[in-house]
């Protein structure tokens, strides 16, 4: 029997769905229905028919995993389809400052709509008192906050179980994050409640509707920074699914186009999400909630108002957006029959929603056609064979030779101004991220998902002189990114001076976390970092449900497609030699010449290199040196490394900055503090893993 992973996007507009094989990782059937905001079920309806029809072109096989991303959450904020937040204070009527803490208040989520909380503050005496009057002026839910409830939560536990058992929905300020900060727990953990009802309501009737279509796989749903997480814990922390939708196409990069360090760009019909992606990792900030900052990690998603149905605006200058062809009730030119451009049609200069500017649109009778950045891309040429937006380039002759009465511009002039001004809106954002990130000694990537991607990204990649890639099957990258992503849960604790015993102890918990929402225990991997000036430590665990043992993100290549697929990914290193290998995982450094000071002088830039078995690229550190070292070893070639490469100063020792490739393993210890820290968390990394006949090698990047 055929196993799928099955996938959902739910978007804004149309609710996809993909099939993927488990065993090959390739696309079986794709299918598509309009999102079902209005229904009585809400979106859940569209996910359960997108999920029948998928079913019907593949009724043979077994599902083993269902993920979807969701947009309610932040619809819901958006919007302000929230409801009445009772906050239960508990402390001592003497510490004021905790109660101030606690005062929420209310909360501006977007022009005119507001999220309205209450505090009634209390000893743990008058609780049911407490709910009983909040849920009597209508309040919806609750969110418990007590001070140092991260070290003891029974407290707010015990506020939770009484307001279940009165029909509320709750939430603890313990739950949103382990770190001390009682005001940022209780902000976020109002948020979190204020959204509970409508959540659970769908994640209920999303569970009963699969499950009659007897589907036994877990039921996953994306988390706002890139991986999933189960249903029953989006009952309890459904803020952790904001920008889900951008998180979902974030997850296809890094799973299915094994991306490392690139700038992905999803690129729609209105709008472009754009997100950077460093070591593997995408980029993370902390959300902010009225201009308040909370504990909530999403995605650094930078979303820009130019896209494939970007129109062209009428004017003297060439500019394109923010009006999308599909608002503004048009189709595309290039997507329309050549026939229909006769001597019935008029080109007007028109405004399609009353404060717009004005655009050029094409009218016959009721029927409305413009033209759009993807148009422009199709006739310069940027849009591949058999691209998802391949469109008619006599359809655009005639499009654009009607322009050209009215612009004066010829059409491959028109088309490339187009482009530029799509371009324009595009590059600052990405020129940021690069130097917000400090990325801008590596090679970086472009890639391109969502049905617009081939109007922006190819020629937004030649101004920029980068590389670029188009995601295969770029329209449902998002849909796809559900079905391949990882569960993912991330721990934070305030921890001074923390002992190879504690990061120990955060390391395990984090695992288990991830295996209790179905997690296979051999593919768990845990990251730690320590920020020594904030006493906080970060466990992040990632672990894959029912991926098969001979997973082909482990296939290998030949050495010289390896190099050639680097080389690619690397165009302006002039030498790349091989200096290692473990079981699936490759070292290589390589060697360029760059100028510098007014390029009067030239010096040489070395690179180390980390990749897969088909050569994708795992880790790059400029400027890195490579120590090697036999597997029985290991210990004692690290404890080398590190008194070799430890600076000495007033602050006392600084230790290097340092990666382990062994086995199947890349391990980070970058941010570790002491050498007890990286000896410890390299002994579990490496504890059972058979190293004695193979090579285990140290990366150690240069100082800041």
């Amino acid at each position: 029997m055929q196993r799928m992973r099955v996938g959902i996007d739910v978007g804004g507009t149309f609710t996809h769905a993909v099939a993927i094989d488990n065993a090959t990782l390739e696309v079986a059937h794709h299918a598509v229905t309009p999102t079902t905001h209005h229904h009585p079920n809400g979106v859940a309806e569209g996910i359960v028919q997108v999920f029948g029809k998928l079913l019907e072109h593949v009724p043979e096989a077994k599902v083993v995993f269902l993920a979807h991303s969701t947009t309610q959450a932040t619809n819901a904020l958006l919007e302000g389809d929230v409801v009445k937040v009772g906050i239960v204070g508990l402390g001592s009527a003497l510490d004021l400052k905790a109660r101030a803490d606690m005062e929420v208040g209310s909360i501006e989520l977007a022009p005119g709509k507001f999220l309205h909380s209450q505090l009634i503050y209390v000893s743990d005496k008058a609780i049911q008192a407490a709910l009983g009057k909040l849920q009597g002026e209508g309040c919806g839910a609750i969110a418990a906050a007590q001070p140092m409830s991260v070290d003891d939560s029974r407290g707010e536990a015990e506020v939770m179980e009484m307001a279940s058992a009165m029909g509320l929905p709750a939430c603890g300020s313990h739950e949103m994050s382990g770190l001390y900060g009682l005001q940022k727990r209780t902000r976020t953990a109002v948020l979190n409640a204020s959204i509970l009802p409508k959540m659970i309501e769908t994640a209920v009737m999303t569970e009963s509707g699969l499950r009659q279509a007897h589907v036994e796989a877990p039921l996953m749903v994306m988390r706002s920074d890139g991986g999933v997480m189960s249903l029953d814990e989006v009952r309890k922390r459904p803020v952790l699914t904001l920008l889900s939708g951008p998180a979902a196409g974030i997850a296809a990069a890094l799973v299915f186009l094994r991306a490392s360090d690139a700038i992905f760009l999803e690129v729609g019909g209105t709008s472009t999400d754009i997100c950077l992606i460093k070591d593997g990792r995408a980029a993370i900030h902390s959300a902010t909630l009225g201009g308040h900052p909370t504990f909530l990690k999403t995605l650094d998603s930078r979303t820009l108002g130019v896209a494939g149905g970007s129109m062209l605006r009428a004017g003297s200058k060439v500019e394109v957006g923010p009006r999308s062809a599909h608002l503004a009730g048009c189709s595309y030119a290039c997507f329309t029959a050549p026939e229909w451009f006769d001597d019935q049609v008029t080109l007007v200069s028109e405004k399609p929603l009353p404060d717009d500017p004005d655009y050029w649109v094409f009218h016959k009778g009721e029927e409305k056609v413009a033209v759009t950045t993807t148009c422009a891309a199709n006739w310069l040429g940027f849009v591949p064979s058999g691209g998802y937006s391949l469109g008619n380039l006599a359809s655009l002759e005639k499009a654009f030779a009607c322009l050209h009465k009215v612009t004066g511009l010829e059409p491959v002039e028109l088309a490339t101004k187009m482009l530029d001004s799509a371009s324009e809106k595009v590059i600052p954002t990405i020129r940021q991220l690069i130097v917000d990130y400090k990325v801008g000694d590596r090679a970086i990537k472009l890639i391109g998902g969502g049905g617009g991607a081939a109007a922006i990204v190819p020629y937004v990649a030649r101004k920029l002189d980068l590389p670029h890639e188009i995601a295969p099957r770029a329209e449902v990258i998002s849909a796809i990114g559900a079905a391949l992503a990882m569960v993912k849960e991330t721990l934070e604790r305030n921890l001074v001076n923390p002992s190879q015993s504690d990061l120990a102890a955060l390391r395990s918990e984090a695992e288990q976390a991830v295996i209790r929402m179905g997690a296979d225990p051999d593919t768990v991997d845990v990251q730690i970092e320590v920020d020594s000036q904030r006493n906080q430590v970060r466990a992040m665990a990632t672990g894959s449900v029912a991926f098969v043992a001979q997973d082909l993100l482990q296939q290998t290549v030949t050495e010289e497609e390896r190099l050639t697929a680097l080389r690619e990914a690397a165009p302006r290193e002039q030498s790349v030699l091989l200096k290692g290998q473990t079981d699936t995982l490759y070292v290589y450094e390589s060697q360029r010449s760059e100028k510098y000071f007014l390029k009067l002088f030239t010096r040489t830039k070395q690179t180390v290199w980390i990749t897969d078995g088909r050569g994708g690229v795992k880790l790059q550190v400029p400027g890195g040196k490579l120590v090697s070292s036999p597997g029985d070893n290991w210990r004692k070639a690290l404890e080398s490394v590190l008194q070799q490469h430890t600076d000495y100063g007033d602050a006392g020792a600084l230790l290097p900055a340092v990666h382990v490739v062994a086995g199947r393993k890349l391990v980070d210890l970058t941010s570790l503090q002491t050498t007890e820290q990286v000896l410890g968390l390299a002994q579990q990394e490496l504890a059972q893993m058979h190293l004695s006949e193979h090579s285990v090698f140290f990366l150690i990047h240069p100082r800041n």
